[in-house]
C-alpha cells in the first residue's frame, strides 16, 4: 500500500475511533498545542481553522510564554493552541484575512534578510540531495553557490519567494512577526560567530519591520544545542520553538518549545486531528527509529551537544 494512503487510513481510524477526542480531552486538555505551517493553501487553512475553532482556544505566543515565566499555568484556557508559520513566504500574505476572520494572531517566524527583498530561500532553490543540510555551513554555501545560488542576489519581481515590504506592513496589525534567523542556516552547522550573528542580528532586524525587537525565535530546521539556547537567551529572546514532538506543559523550557504534529500544510481534517493527538507522529518516529520527543540528537561540528 502506498505510504500516503496508509497514513491517511491510520488518520481516519484515529479520528473516527474517538482516540483523537480522548487525547484532546485528557492528555492535551491542560497543555498547549503548537501547530506549525509553512505554505498552506488558503482554502485548506480555512477548513483547518474552522475545525480547530470548535475544539481549541486560540492563544498567541506571548500569552503562552508569559504563563510559563510567571508559573501561572492555570490562567490559560483548557485546550489552548498556538498557530505558527515559518520562513515568511509570499503566499502567506493570502492567509491574513482567514486568520482575522477566526480571531487568530499567528506567530510568523521570518528570515529577516530574505523577507522584504527579492532574495531567495536557499533551501527552495537547491535540493536536499544536491546539498545535504548537515554539511558545515561554509561547505554548504560553497556547494549551493557552485549550483548557481547566490545568497544576496536580488531576483526579478516575477521570481520573488518572500513577503514584500508592503505585504509585511499590511500584515503587522494581525500577525506577530518573530525571528527565524537572518538567512535560515542550520545553526548547529555554523561557527559560533555566525550563529550569534544570525540569532542576535535577526532580533534587531525584526525591530525594523515591527518597531519592536523580536521576543521569540524558531530554530531553522529545528536544529539546536546548548549553544543555540544560550545564544538565544543572551540575545534577549523570551522563547525558542523547536520541531521536537510534544505538548507544552507548565514545566516546559521556553527555549525548547515543542510542536504537536509534523508540518503537513495541506493535510486532510482527519490527518490534522490525528496529528494533534500525537499518535500518528509518534508512530512515524517509531517507524523511523527516532526517539520520541526529541527529533534527533543535536550535533555541532561533529560533537553531540544535545541539552
Amino acid at each position: 500500500m502506498d505510504a500516503s494512503v496508509l497514513s491517511e487510513a491510520i488518520a481516519q481510524l484515529v479520528r473516527w475511533s474517538g482516540l483523537a477526542w480522548i487525547v484532546r480531552n485528557t492528555v492535551a486538555r491542560h497543555r498547549v498545542s503548537i501547530l506549525l505551517y509553512h505554505d498552506p493553501d488558503p482554502q485548506v487553512l480555512e477548513g483547518h481553522l474552522a475545525y480547530l475553532a470548535k475544539r481549541y482556544h486560540f492563544i498567541d505566543m506571548d500569552r503562552l510564554v508569559t504563563c510559563l515565566e510567571s508559573r501561572a499555568w492555570d490562567d490559560l484556557p483548557s485546550r489552548s493552541l498556538v498557530i505558527t508559520l515559518d520562513d515568511g513566504r509570499k503566499r502567506q500574505f493570502e492567509l491574513t484575512e482567514t486568520f482575522r476572520q477566526h480571531g487568530v494572531v499567528p506567530t510568523m517566524y521570518v528570515c529577516t534578510q530574505v523577507v522584504g527583498t527579492n532574495r531567495h530561500f536557499w533551501f527552495m532553490d537547491v535540493s536536499r540531495a544536491a546539498a545535504p543540510r548537515e554539511l558545515p555551513r561554509a561547505e554548504l554555501l560553497a556547494r549551493v553557490e557552485a549550483l548557481g545560488f547566490e545568497q544576496d542576489r536580488e531576483y526579478p519581481d516575477a521570481e520573488r519567494q518572500a513577503l514584500s515590504r508592503q505585504e509585511l506592513a499590511a500584515m503587522c496589525d494581525g500577525v506577530d512577526f518573530q525571528s527565524h534567523t537572518r538567512y535560515h542556516p542550520m545553526l548547529t552547522t555554523c561557527g559560533t560567530e555566525e550563529c550569534m550573528e544570525e540569532i542576535a542580528g535577526s532580533r534587531t532586524d525584526i525591530a525594523e519591520i515591527t518597531g519592536t525587537a523580536a521576543r521569540h525565535l524558531a530554530y531553522p530546521n529545528g536544529d539546536y544545542s546548548i549553544r543555540e539556547i544560550r545564544a538565544a537567551r543572551d540575545a534577549g529572546y523570551r522563547s525558542a520553538r523547536t520541531i521536537d514532538l510534544g505538548w507544552v506543559g507548565p514545566d516546559t523550557d521556553p527555549f525548547r518549545l515543542p510542536i504537536i504534529g509534523l508540518s503537513r500544510d495541506n493535510a486532510s481534517i482527519a490527518r490534522l486531528a490525528a496529528d494533534l493527538s500525537g499518535i500518528t507522529s509518534y508512530i512515524a518516529c517509531l517507524r523511523k527509529g527516532r526517539p520520541l520527543g526529541r527529533r534527533r540528537p543535536a550535533v555541532v561540528h561533529g560533537e553531540d551537544v544535545a541539552p
